[in-house]
């Protein structure tokens, strides 16, 4: 047998195959050929002994419209340097300018780009101190755009916080969001931090699949938390009957208090995204393994992390055949990590300083087979 690349020796942590153990990993043709003891060669090869070999990560919540936001950031400036291989932008871009998104970021990226269509046709602003309210909504025309574009995009995204639909009711915007995700049978993602709305009249409406984001969030009136710091019955019914509860850490968004709390009664995160964009990049987010870092140092089991950026996310786009995991036939999407020792400060989005004792590092990235990062 010949293969086009091997990873040798490294801890396989894979959830969708449950494989946690040392092994090796040889691709073929950009695929996951055999996991195991292998016998042969290959050139190149790539020594993982003493790391941990993962799928490629998969970001949920991202903002890379680069030069046309002001939230923009680079996708292969950031992407390969820490693990992360599918990238998914949460409406930059509207059904105004998607067609423009796709053509400048999407289409030339090396990381993969999938991405929701903002319910605001001009997405998100492009200069400091514009405010987009979500104006121009037009639900037949962003479903439009979604059904033009069908490949890589998930759904409509929508953000339900405090005056962005200006004079406009929230539980109203909401249901025009959810109008035009019916209309193209995609699923429907909500912002729910800063909102003026109690959290269960927001989850009432939406439908199996759609997805909660900034679930962690500090604030009180959409908070998943009672005022006992008990998790809702309204928020574990949705949980139940299919919404998805994602981090999305960002800049406002994540509070180790309340990550703790509802961990501790039972409610981790469906998915474990960072919300990343150019006002976070240099911290509090700063990446991905970052984010995964601090439910580490919530107690979260490395494994369950690893799942929830991995797996998990590829079952909310409903690509787990594909990506997310280690598979024989699966892209050959691959991360390779160190897990550092030491004392490691981190921060939440409400500036509350903790510090943790271990930190994911990335040492090398495959993408479709091939590495696109490997430390120096």
């Amino acid at each position: 047998m010949s293969y086009d690349l091997i990873i040798r020796n490294g801890h396989v942590i894979d959830p969708a195959s449950q494989h946690d153990s040392v092994a090796s990993v040889a691709i073929r043709d950009g695929r996951i050929a055999e996991v195991g003891e292998i016998e042969a060669d290959a050139s190149p090869e790539l020594d993982a002994g003493g790391r941990y070999v993962l799928p490629g990560l998969i970001d949920l919540h991202t903002h890379l419209f680069k030069d046309f936001s002001m939230f923009g950031i680079d996708v292969d400036a950031l992407s390969p340097r820490t693990g992360v291989t599918t990238s998914v932008d949460t409406g930059t871009a509207g059904w105004i300018n998607y067609a423009g998104f796709r053509k400048v970021i999407m289409e030339p990226a090396e990381t993969r780009v999938l991405a929701y269509v903002n319910l605001s046709g001009v997405g998100l602003p492009w200069r400091s101190g514009e405010m987009v309210f979500e104006g121009y909504v037009q639900p037949a025309a962003c479903a439009q755009a979604i059904l033009d574009f069908p490949e890589n995009t998930v759904g409509v995204k929508v953000r339900l916080y405090r005056g962005v639909g200006g004079d406009a009711d929230l539980r109203d915007l909401l249901q025009i969001a959810i109008d035009a995700a019916q209309r193209c049978e995609k699923q429907l993602m909500v912002h729910i931090s800063g909102s003026d709305v109690p959290v269960a009249e927001l989850l009432s409406p939406l439908r199996p699949g759609d997805v909660i984001t900034h679930c962690f969030h500090g604030g009180e009136i959409a908070s998943i938390l009672d005022s006992a710091g008990k998790v809702r019955p309204e928020v574990r019914d949705a949980r139940d009957r299919g919404i998805v509860f994602d981090i999305g850490h960002g800049f406002g968004s994540f509070s180790f208090d309340v990550g703790r709390a509802a961990m501790e009664d039972g409610f981790p995160p469906d998915t474990i995204s960072s919300d990343i964009h150019t006002l976070n990049i240099d911290g509090p987010v700063y990446d991905l393994p970052t984010t995964i870092s601090k439910f580490l140092h919530l107690g979260m089991p490395l494994d369950e992390a690893v799942r929830r950026s991995t797996l998990e996310p590829a079952r909310v786009l409903g690509m787990e055949d594909e990506i997310g995991s280690l598979a024989v036939g699966s892209v050959a999407d691959v991360s390779v990590f160190d897990l550092e020792e030491g004392a490691f400060e981190l921060v939440d989005s409400d500036e509350v300083k903790v510090t943790g004792d271990r930190k994911l590092t990335c040492y090398a990235t495959v993408k479709d087979g091939r590495v696109s990062y490997r430390a120096t």
